[in-house]
């Protein structure tokens, strides 16, 4: 495969090297007009001839040329076309003026390199930097929500610094990872987002099924976007073939800032400060009606509220047990500021309210946040003299989060890139940042130390803001610093001296539960460019990416989520090495044919780490927390080791036909370390695509409404590397968790002088990458003098040899291997137009909008029904054959042939099928898009984006445990019935609801509502709700839950005013002050009841749709000013 490649580039070199017969030598300098500076790579050309020539790094130029030519021709990419008669002088001085439209389309391909967006033949969108510094985030990943067809962004949650995902033209993997490659100035990086479930999940698994604990930053976030010149997105398997293994998901190709080369030497600074406002969106709606108890009764020793009748209540304050002597007594709680809380008694049917006397009621689903806020600070320093550039920036940004306490994100950035020109045919190119990262992250989903768990769970009635406090029992025993929670309201102590709440009051979680952060990351490239002949060059970029993230976890003594404490200290380490060694040519072989190349040879290689230990018990639990005050019984160290290489040989050859039909091919082979030792050594990944601008056709070149029209297609492989080690069958340090059974006392080898136990999954030896293959056409029209644009786009893909983990039979000694047994397919269409709807006197309204859809499909699971992806046992988002990736999974009512439901002698839906599980959902939309309207006039631009999803599934999981807690406002309404229908108005139990309630002048009211499933009328109250069917919490199905959602949301909304006026510099010596007010995520338009339809229980991961005690999402209010001088 070598050879061929290097002998299709040989002869690709002998064709660029054939010459005729020369008479005359015309040498001269090209320089740009703004700058007076030389400019290197312009395309020098005889007109009429076959002649040519490039620019040399000062701008200088050569070219012999036959006696019959008259004209010289000056092209480069961003500058308008220059003719040049060549008269009698053999010296020939020209300046190129820059062509705003050409700028537009200079893009930035996979590789890092640049290109001309009107010959490319596949779709490739282009986010700007000043878009992303406007939109007001410090996430980059979240700041393109909403600017480019065929992007999915998906929040994990409103925590700052929490991760995003993002998902290019839908799934092209099952079990694999779905996030698109990061590619950093032509080095890929590390966008790992390690949950609990390791490093090994982030190194090509599908992700964590993180469905508690705390929401982990993205490593993209890690970059700042003041330092970001542009991103480019890159769906198509065509256009990011060139990474092979690595580019099944799309490619995100991101540009630093440069400074700007001038022969002054002429500085540039600025410095950007802005301080921004977080408030929390929205909430669940939550009842106010109902106490803490059951049955209508209050009673303090149950988590429900299906209590007594709030407004019944006398008022005043509560009746509380204060003799040590009366039923009941239990000590008492003493708060900071010296008062007491005493035991209350429970209703009874003479006294449903028992001791509760007071009617005062708190909100909370908000009682646990207040309003964050957001500082970021920027300053850059710029500039560059006739050899070189230089740009140097120093950043910070400190988030507080919307949660009252522990709830913080910090990052400081530096960066220094350094262009250079060493001499007439080497320049050298150094980027390097560093980053570090502070944070600490709030407790969310299915864990009782979670803050919505706790929270929205709490009955209405009990204050969640005192919430610490020192207990003293019926025996005068005091034990300092107790927690009190709804479950436990006066830090009460069990026989062993522990308090327990059962869920965890929210503000304790954020005021004692620890979960921090540190990181300190480089990233660095050294990139030498050599010049063998005018269009012939050799390129190495060698590039590092490298970080530490060191965590903590700790839970205090009585964290309902580890009773006895808890304590994890871990350093998480990734390094990535990469290194692209290009040869490229570019010439003319003639005025109508033009012909660039490169051959390339890439070797990366990645090596991760997670060491540390975890303890769950503390020898003295008002010692600081250390693993050292842990019992040595307690302690589970873990040392995780993941190393992968990749080698590949790549070729690229770009051939312009006539100035308008564009032919490419590209071509890549690979080999990697997780590839297995029985598979083919190498694998081949080709691409092909062809543009034809059409409208230089002689009938289309003077049409007045069509300035530009553009028809391409393109065909491309690419593939997914196998998580590593797959190939091999492991062996893993044995303990007890490893080898017991629950059933008894195992032996952990840790005790015996160590040892090892043989994994149960058998490695591969024959496992091969993943490949993915798409085909992609479409359209780029301009109309107007380029007043509109319109892009259209259609694809299909397909991934074939998908890996899954399959069963083997048990006489192998093993319970499963990893085949490539699977496939998916993925169909879609993607629309982009914008245009200059008013433009006149200095005022402008610029109208962009995007649209996609994208229809995806498993098409084979080696037989299994489903593969389960993320989320419950009995809800979960799965891969299910014949539906899209990440099925909603779950229990539903059972129905009979015409539709309606099967009911049991009550009256009441049942289980379909005894509670088998099914699909009940699809979370992917239908479709999206996104309007973006930009008013300006001379200094003054206001920009308004709106995006819209419409209509995908997401499991309500919180409604569904609220209706069991009683806590939903959907369960506040209460109906009256006369006797005569009480008496036969049939509760879910059986019982009537004459026989539940009492008679209060001739009629009964209950709490809840009359329904009717298809047979007889039925009482929909707390046996339905909390005992029976009614709930998705305990015995109910999933399925009531599943709600259709789609949402417009306001994205952003951003006022600027620049200052730029001659009596400034006069004044200041400030080339500009640009002030800015900019409101994000402002409002939300959805059907959706929960917290918002755009975040995901198991954040980065394969499953979605998924709420489940989400942390609810923010809207903020930034305000801006900036210096420039």
């Amino acid at each position: 495969m070598k050879k061929s490649l290097f002998m299709v580039f040989a002869l690709f070199v002998a064709l660029l090297q054939q010459a005729q017969a020369q008479d005359r030598t015309i040498s001269g300098k090209v320089t740009d007009r703004s700058t007076n500076q030389g400019l290197p790579g312009v395309t020098v050309l005889a007109k009429g001839t076959t002649v040519g020539t490039s620019t040399n790094a000062d701008g200088g130029f050569s070219l012999s040329v036959p006696s019959g030519a008259t004209t010289l021709v000056f092209s480069f990419v961003g500058y308008a076309t220059q003719e040049q008669q060549i008269g009698s002088s053999n010296t020939i001085d020209i300046t190129l003026a820059t062509d705003a439209k050409q700028l537009s389309e200079v893009v930035v391909t996979a590789l890092g390199l640049t290109a001309n967006r009107d010959e490319l033949g596949t779709a490739q969108a282009t986010v700007q930097g000043q878009a992303l510094v406007r939109s007001g985030e410090t996430n980059v990943i979240t700041a393109l929500s909403g600017k480019t067809p065929g992007v999915l962004i998906t929040r994990t949650s409103g925590d700052p610094g929490a991760s995003a995902n993002i998902q290019i033209r839908g799934a092209s993997t099952i079990t694999g990872n779905l996030q698109p490659l990061i590619v950093v100035d032509g080095i890929p990086v590390f966008n790992s987002s390690v949950g609990d479930e390791g490093i090994l999940v982030s190194n090509g698994g599908a992700g964590s099924n993180q469905v508690a604990g705390v929401v982990q930053q993205s490593r993209l976030g890690d970059i700042n976007p003041d330092d970001i010149a542009s991103m480019e997105v890159l769906k198509g398997a065509a256009a990011s073939a060139v990474w092979g293994t690595r580019a099944a998901n799309g490619v995100i190709v991101i540009t630093t800032k440069k400074g700007r080369n001038n022969s002054a030497g002429r500085l540039n600074l600025s410095y950007r400060t802005s301080y921004g406002i977080d408030q929390i969106n929205r909430v669940p709606g939550l009842q106010r009606s109902f106490g803490q108890g059951i049955n209508g009764l209050f009673n303090t020793t149950t988590g429900n509220s299906w209590g007594d009748k709030i407004a019944d209540r006398t008022g005043g304050p509560d009746t509380e047990i204060t003799d040590p002597s009366a039923p009941g007594y239990n000590g008492f709680i003493t708060f900071a500021d010296g008062t007491r809380r005493y035991a209350l008694a429970n209703g009874t049917a003479a006294n449903p309210h028992g001791g509760k006397n007071s009617r005062d009621t708190y909100d909370q689903a908000r009682t646990p946040f207040t309003t964050g806020s957001t500082w970021d600070n920027i300053a850059t320093l710029s500039g560059g003299d006739d050899r070189g550039n230089f740009y140097v920036s120093l950043g910070n940004t400190y988030q507080r989060g919307i949660a009252r306490f522990n709830s913080d994100y910090d990052r400081t950035t530096a960066r220094v890139n350094v262009d250079r020109q060493l001499s007439d045919k080497l320049r050298a190119s150094v980027n390097t940042s560093y980053i570090r990262t502070r944070s600490n992250r709030a407790q969310q989903g299915s864990n009782t130390s979670g803050i919505y768990l706790g929270g929205l769970r709490t009955s209405p009635d009990f204050d969640n803001s005192r919430f610490v406090g020192d207990y003293t029992d019926r025996n005068g025993n005091v034990f300092l610093d107790r927690q009190v929670g709804y479950r436990n309201k006066i830090g009460a102590v069990s026989a062993d001296g522990i308090t327990r709440t059962v869920y965890d009051n929210p503000l304790w979680t954020l005021d004692r539960v620890q979960n921090t952060s540190r990181v300190n990351r480089f990233l660095g490239a050294l990139e030498l460019t050599y010049d063998i002949t005018p269009w012939l060059n050799i390129l190495n970029r060698t590039g590092v990416d490298t970080y530490a993230d060191n965590r903590r976890a700790y839970f205090p003594v009585g964290a309902a989520a580890a009773i006895q404490g808890s304590l994890t200290e871990e350093v998480i380490q990734e390094t990535q090495v990469n290194n692209d060694l290009i040869l490229r040519a570019n010439r003319s072989l003639s005025e109508n044919i033009t012909i660039t190349g490169l051959i390339g040879y890439n070797l990366n290689g990645r090596r991760s780490s997670q060491v540390g230990a975890t303890a769950t018990q503390f020898i003295n639990p008002f010692s600081p927390p250390q693993l050292s005050n842990t019992p040595a019984s307690s302690r589970s160290p873990f040392n995780l080791v993941v190393e992968q290489r990749t080698a590949a040989l790549y070729g690229q050859v770009d051939l312009g036909l006539f100035n308008q039909l564009f032919l490419s091919g590209t071509v890549r082979g690979e080999q990697a370390s997780t590839f297995g030792n029985e598979a083919n050594s190498t694998f081949i990944y080709p691409a092909a695509s062809a543009a034809w601008q059409f409208t230089k056709l002689g009938a289309l070149a003077e049409n007045r409404i069509l300035s530009f029209g553009k028809a391409r297609a393109s065909f491309g492989t690419v593939g997914v590397q196998p998580t590593p080690y797959l190939t091999r069958t492991y062996y893993t340090g044995a303990s007890s968790a490893i080898i017991g059974d629950g059933w008894g006392t195992a032996i952990d080898a840790a005790n015996y002088g160590g040892g090892f136990v043989r994994s149960t999954t058998q490695g591969n030896a024959t496992l091969k990458p993943e490949r993915k293959t798409e085909i992609e056409g479409g359209l780029d029209l301009r109309f107007f003098s380029d007043r509109v644009g319109l892009t259209v786009t259609g694809y299909a893909n397909k991934t074939v040899d998908a890996i899954l983990s399959v069963p083997v039979a048990a006489s192998t000694g093993f319970q499963s291997t990893n085949g490539n047994v699977a496939s998916i397919q993925n169909r879609g269409f993607e629309l982009s137009l914008d245009g200059d709807v008013i433009k006149t006197g200095g005022f402008t309204w610029n109208v962009a909008t995007n649209f996609s859809l994208n229809r995806n499909k498993v098409l084979e699971l080696a037989g299994a029904e489903s593969i389960f992806l993320t989320g419950f046992t009995g809800t979960s988002s799965r891969a299910v054959q014949g539906q899209q990736l990440g099925a909603l999974w779950g229990t539903e009512f059972g129905r009979n042939e015409s539709g309606g439901y099967i009911l049991d002698a009550n009256g009441f839906p049942v289980l379909a099928d005894g509670g088998t599980e099914r699909v009940i959902g699809d979370p992917n939309p239908k479709w999206r898009g996104g309007l973006n309207n930009t008013f300006s006039f001379k200094g003054l631009s206001l920009n308004v984006l709106v995006d819209h999803v419409n209509s995908f599934d997401v499991w309500n999981g919180t409604k569904g445990a609220l209706y069991f807690f009683g806590t939903s406002d959907e369960l506040e309404q209460e109906t009256t019935v006369s006797a005569d229908v009480a008496a036969n108005l049939l509760r879910y139990n059986g019982t009537t609801v004459a026989s539940a309630y009492p008679l209060v002048n001739g009629n009964y009211t209950f709490r809840g509502t009359v329904g009717n499933f298809g047979g007889n009328n039925v009482a929909l109250d707390e046996q339905w709700y909390r005992a029976g069917l009614g709930n998705g919490f305990s015995g109910g199905p999933a399925k009531p839950f599943i709600e259709n959602v789609s949402y417009t949301r306001l994205r952003e909304v951003s006022l600027n005013y620049s200052i730029t006026q001659d009596w400034l510099r006069n004044a200041t010596k400030l080339a500009a002050i640009d002030v800015s007010v900019t409101g994000r995520n402002l409002y939300l338009w959805t059907n959706y009841t929960g917290v918002d339809p755009e975040t995901n229980l198991t954040g980065v991961s394969n499953g979605r749709g998924l709420d489940y005690f989400n942390n609810p999402s923010t809207r903020s209010v930034i305000f801006s000013i900036k210096f420039t001088y």
